[in-house]
């Protein structure tokens, strides 16, 4: 059977010969099987009752898609909702209303993700809200910082995001963000994953050099400090049992020890802080040299992550430490 006369409810695209298509066996709703598998059920499951057709949902909806506009209004396909034209997603349940964002895996998860959102820890998903909302509740049209809405922060975000708004929600409100793990953990690789190079590249060749030097310390003295325990170490130090070169060493490896603590401890702390300034600046950048029907392409080209440049620096960091220890293990 061809369905060359319909279009597929989730992408909005009219289905072409040689499509890979599934129907639905409650109502014969045509999809693409991406977009089904995608969508992880029929676009209008909601609706499912006796006697229901697609066919009808399409002629009750009028156009039934976002791209159905009044002049200055779109309807969201989900909900019906009105929203303004410039809107980047619907301000009642969060559902995109540009139809290349439904096809995109960050706002078309498996029912299984679902569930996961909905009882994740970073509440979005929780009573009141829809199920699987991007804006966490927010409405795109509101301002989440200096000149900055929330749908263009989701844009830019990219992965992430509704944990991010989230975050950003409440620094704008309380001042105050939430400690990240992520960037305790990984340090210089997580700004640099973000695409805050500046401070991922210094943080990174800190800690590398903290690596070295404590590596360098220990080899010179691993004649003694091989098998200086905890408790030989405080009681040498209490009671003078060390000689001044001994000592230099013990609170230099330690002070390098410490620094690098604190670097992850602070990064944690501020991470996200960081970000959101980060995401502000940025955004208002490309605002100011965009052409409004290239704003968004630009948001999320110039946003999101970079993964591989994130690798390939968490990568080095461990390859220069590992050799270095080998190197200063065999002189």
């Amino acid at each position: 059977m061809e369905f060359t006369q319909y279009t597929c409810p989730v992408c909005n695209k009219r289905f072409e010969n040689g499509d890979d298509v599934v129907v639905c066996p409650e109502c014969g709703a045509p999809h693409h099987r991406e977009c089904f598998e995608n969508n992880g059920h029929c676009f209008y499951e909601e609706k499912h009752a006796p006697g229901f057709s697609f066919e009808n949902a399409d002629k009750a909806d009028g156009e039934g898609s976002a791209d159905a506009e009044t002049p200055d209004l779109v309807i969201c396909p989900k909900c019906k909702a009105s929203n303004e034209k410039t809107s980047f997603y619907c301000g009642t349940c969060g559902y995109p209303l540009n139809s290349e964002d439904r096809t995109n895996q960050q706002y078309n998860q498996s029912e299984n993700n679902r569930r996961y959102a909905q009882n994740s820890p970073f509440g979005f998903g929780s009573a009141g809200n829809p199920t699987f909302d991007p804006l966490v509740g927010l409405d795109s049209e509101e301002e989440i910082a200096e000149n900055v809405k929330v749908g263009e922060a989701a844009k830019f975000i990219g992965k992430s995001t509704p944990y991010y708004l989230m975050v950003f929600n409440r620094i704008k409100k309380f001042g105050s963000g939430k400690f990240n793990f992520s960037a305790f953990l990984f340090s210089g690789a997580y700004f640099i994953y973000r695409k805050m190079y500046v401070p991922g590249i210094i943080m990174m060749l800190v800690m590398i050099g903290t690596n070295l030097g404590t590596t360098a310390i220990t080899m010179a003295n691993h004649n003694w400090m091989s098998e200086l325990g905890y408790r030989e170490m405080f009681n040498g130090i209490y009671n003078g049992g060390f000689n001044s070169d001994q000592m230099t060493a013990i609170f230099l490896s330690a002070g390098l020890n410490m620094l690098r603590y604190a670097i992850m401890i602070l990064s944690g702390l501020f991470a996200n802080k960081l970000y959101y300034k980060h995401c502000t600046k940025k955004i208002n950048q490309i605002k100011s040299t965009s052409m409004e029907s290239e704003l968004n392409k630009n948001l999320e080209a110039k946003g999101g992550v970079n993964l591989p440049m994130a690798i390939s620096f968490f990568a080095a960091y461990f390859v220069i430490y590992q050799l270095s220890g080998l190197y200063l293990m065999f002189q």
